[in-house]
């Protein structure tokens, strides 16, 4: 698992790099991108010989002689994408294995393409999906890469369902993304439903991609809609379902989110092979980070049903401040009930309860 300490890899976009790549990927033709460094065909000629392991030896020490990060995470996660295997322990067990001819082919074209990207775009993007505990996700950018620590998230929300023996019942998304955190708790809790929301249209179009690909399309409603400052959601466009819920007076079981909370004057000094990819709305958490919690927090006073429980992924520093939030504004009827920790040890994933 990929350790962020602090801070996950979040970062700031180029909007026309990100058109060139996100047009790149969109028709599916890697081969497009313009290289910086001539194409080696290290392997096709030698094909019958070549092994996965070969491949993975040689493109880590290309990757690490050329400045990519995490040159072997890079290697293995697109041999991973090539063969099509969703466990990344599998390649250690098919190390001896011959890859074909093509299949080699589309690894050094991918492979080249890492290497020839702006800043290096992430391989998440190079390969154009991500698995996301027990799903395969479509990734491409600026819409933000869902990480190892987020799917402690969903961890906790499919743990606290079974604990409670919630067979069925509703729950809201703020800022839905890619649709990882959504849908992975559709695909592991079958009865519960789902409403995700995105400021951002193109991640709403994403989000449903990956919803119809996942045959989650009867669990989970996806609408394009903005959470404002004072706590009020504004539908920015009436499709898939917009037209048939108010949900500034719905309730809900669960509440979850993966908001913005990098503070703003820690943005710049993020991961540089990602800087110009992500979407900084996604990012950007205001001065303290907690400008987006704060409204999500008030959202969820609102929309939890009593009992109901408000789930969020957010910086190190912002438990406490949660807890001294809740504590100081009891009309919410809040209560700060447990901080969970990432693998890097440090508090990650906050939960909230409505007090009945």
């Amino acid at each position: 698992m990929w350790c962020r300490n602090v801070l996950r890899t979040r970062t700031v976009y180029n909007k026309p790099a990100i058109l060139a790549c996100l047009q790149c990927l969109t028709n599916n033709n890697l081969n497009s991108v313009t290289l910086k460094h001539p194409a080696r065909r290290l392997f096709v000629s030698d094909a019958r010989e070549c092994t996965i392991g070969d491949v993975i030896d040689q493109w880590s020490r290309r990757f690490e002689s050329e400045g990519v990060q995490e040159p072997m995470k890079s290697i293995e996660h697109i041999v991973a994408h090539v063969i099509g295997t969703k466990k990344m322990v599998d390649i250690l067990n098919v190390r001896n294995d011959a890859l074909t001819a093509s299949q080699i082919e589309k690894l050094e074209s991918l492979c080249e393409s890492r290497l020839s990207s702006p800043c290096r775009m992430p391989v998440q993007y190079i390969v154009g999906e991500w698995n996301f505990r027990d799903i395969t996700v479509k990734l491409v950018p600026p819409i933000l890469i869902p990480w190892p620590e987020t799917e402690i998230l969903v961890d906790v929300v499919v743990k606290r369902l079974s604990s409670l023996q919630a067979d069925s019942g509703e729950i809201i998304e703020i800022g839905c993304g890619s649709g990882a955190i959504s849908l992975a708790v559709a695909h592991a809790c079958k009865g519960m439903k789902f409403t995700a929301i995105d400021k951002n249209l193109h991640a709403c179009d994403l989000t449903t991609i990956n919803r119809d690909n996942l045959n989650l399309t009867k669990q989970a409603t996806v609408i394009h809609a903005n959470l404002k400052p004072d706590a009020s959601i504004e539908v920015l466009s009436s499709s898939n379902g917009a037209d048939n819920v108010d949900l500034n007076s719905k309730l809900f079981d669960f509440v979850i989110s993966n908001p913005p909370y990098v503070p703003t004057k820690q943005i710049p000094e993020l991961q540089p092979d990602l800087r110009i990819y992500q979407d900084p709305r996604a990012l950007d958490g205001g001065d303290d980070g907690l400008t987006v919690i704060k409204s999500v927090l008030k959202y969820a006073a609102k929309a939890l049903k009593p009992g109901g429980r408000l789930f969020m992924e957010v910086h190190p520093t912002h438990p406490e401040h949660i807890q001294s939030f809740t504590n100081n504004y009891p009309d919410l009827k809040l209560y700060h009930e447990h901080s969970y920790k990432d693998s890097c040890n440090n508090d990650r994933i906050v939960e909230v309860v409505k007090v009945i």
